[in-house]
């Protein structure tokens, strides 16, 4: 064909021009294609080479946890441990703390970290990190040390939102997308671990999604290998961009170089509902749920193991009002497939209460659809409104309190002791956790009476107050007198 072309056109030279011109092309779009695939590497390797200045610019963003919590010491009714058992073994376990309230007071140091949320003084941490704590301090990276309040905390997801009142504008650490995360990603992890002081360790996105039953059914972990290790809890994982995509918040006691952080986007809903309202609300629907294993599935004649096997259904609870019975399936929830038994809770805790929702249920192995209308998790719901009131019981007595409803359409409130302060007549009585249901033999059923009880004190006089405090077995009610101090 080629002889033939030259023949009748007596081209060659062009031609060859022609090859020489497509091989050189390919040449470039050779070397053109190479670049950009080397492009994200060698933007990576940069960001790698250059964490030093990385990690100067974000330190100023992490802040240490200090933490002091009172822990009572029961001394037992006789002093003898050999006659507290006996009276122990014979009366029940619970005859010497009836009998015998007084205790003494040992204090305990703890350490977190965490990270600044706003340049007002908002700090983020975990829940688990002050959660027992009477006293709570932040360390700034420039030493400077401040009291902090507790705004709001998140028991499920293990959040928790202090504030601060700082003298100077905070560095904020910026919040990343953690969707966008990919397995094998380059993380550093900075912190105050083992009460080192700040602390740098890197390492890579291991894993995502992942469900650790000890934490919670609301959080899709994010894995990794970067160095986590006590005191590492509540400070942040950012990625080499400098936004924080985690929290970090667990390490595997069974394992080596496996921490696990809550997910940034998470995170960032929580603490937005904690800043605005100090409670987070999630959607109810009242069943207990387990896995499907190739057991279950085979005895149910199940063509796979997805979904989430409805074990109870709360009675009057929204599922049960819908219809759900004891042995649905339910593999879907509005258009999320529910894959794995852990996916619902977390599905079910994203929406709010009052949010309809269809459920996908396969009942004797026929797919049926049942409208559901979430409701609010029955937990007890603590109100805001009590500074004036915990200030005038930490004045007399040195102890805070709060008001809390006892499930979600209650009108059953109670006056709950949230802390008690050192050197304080309170100290040595209250714990953290009592009810107060009387003062001076009045009823004491919210904070307007607790006020009015608090208000008609006098200096130094002898109070007998009726206190509730949970116990092993359940819990006991005994009577108190507290000397008021002011």
């Amino acid at each position: 064909m080629l002889s033939y072309l030259i023949y009748f056109t007596g081209k060659l030279p062009n031609y060859c021009l022609y090859l020489r011109f497509m091989r050189k092309l390919s040449l470039f779009f050779i070397q053109a294609l190479l670049v950009l695939a080397l492009c994200p590497f060698n933007s990576n390797a940069e960001k790698l080479e250059n964490i030093h200045n990385l990690v100067e610019r974000l330190s100023s963003s992490v802040v240490r946890i200090e933490t002091t919590s009172i822990k009572k010491q029961n001394l037992g009714l006789t002093g003898d441990p050999f006659l507290d058992e006996f009276f122990d073994r014979h009366f029940g376990e619970n005859f010497n703390r009836e009998f015998n309230n007084e205790s003494q007071p040992k204090y305990a140091k703890g350490l977190g970290s965490g990270f600044v949320y706003s340049e007002d003084g908002l700090i983020v941490t975990n829940y688990h990190v002050i959660k027992e704590a009477s006293d709570i301090s932040i360390v700034l990276s420039n030493d400077n040390k401040y009291k902090a309040e507790i705004v709001g905390v998140d028991e499920r997801t293990d959040l928790a939102l202090l504030k601060i009142k700082p003298k100077q504008i905070l560095k904020k650490a910026t919040l990343g997308n953690s969707d966008s995360l990919r397995i094998g990603e380059w993380v550093l992890a900075i912190g105050n671990p083992l009460g080192f002081g700040t602390t740098v360790t890197t390492g890579i996105v291991s894993a995502k999604g992942r469900y650790i039953d000890d934490l919670g059914g609301y959080v899709d972990f994010i894995q990794t290998d970067a160095a986590l290790n006590k005191g590492n809890s509540g400070g942040p994982l950012f990625n080499l961009d400098g936004q924080v995509i985690g929290v970090n918040t667990a390490i595997s006691a069974t394992g080596q170089g496996i921490g696990f952080a809550i997910p940034s986007n998470m995170a960032s809903n929580v603490i937005s509902q904690l800043k605005n309202s100090g409670i987070v609300e999630r959607g109810w629907l009242g069943i207990v749920i387990q896995k499907i294993n190739k057991e279950i599935a085979d005895s149910l004649k199940l063509k796979s193991t997805f979904g989430g096997l409805v074990s109870d259904v709360i009675v009057d609870g929204p599922a049960f009002k819908a219809g759900v019975k004891r042995g649905d399936i339910i593999i879907s929830i509005g258009s999320k497939q529910i894959k794995e038994y852990s996916d619902l809770p977390r599905e079910v805790g994203r929406l709010k209460p009052n949010t309809k929702v269809k459920l996908g249920i396969i009942r004797n192995n026929k797919s049926i659809e049942i409208l559901v209308l979430l409701g609010q998790i029955p937990t007890n719901k603590f109100s805001r409104n009590n500074k004036e009131i915990s200030s005038k019981a930490r004045d007399k007595f040195g102890f805070d309190i709060t008001e809390f409803v006892e499930g979600p359409n209650s009108n059953n409130r109670k006056i709950l002791v949230t802390r008690t302060y050192p050197n304080t007549n309170a100290e040595s009585i209250l714990t953290k956790g009592d009810i107060i249901l009387e003062i001076n033999r009045k009823s004491i059923s919210n904070i307007e009476s607790f006020n009015s009880a608090i208000n008609k004190i006098k200096p130094n006089e002898n109070c007998l107050f009726l206190i509730q405090r949970k116990s092993r077995d359940g819990s006991i009610t005994f009577y108190k007198s507290i000397k008021s101090m002011k």
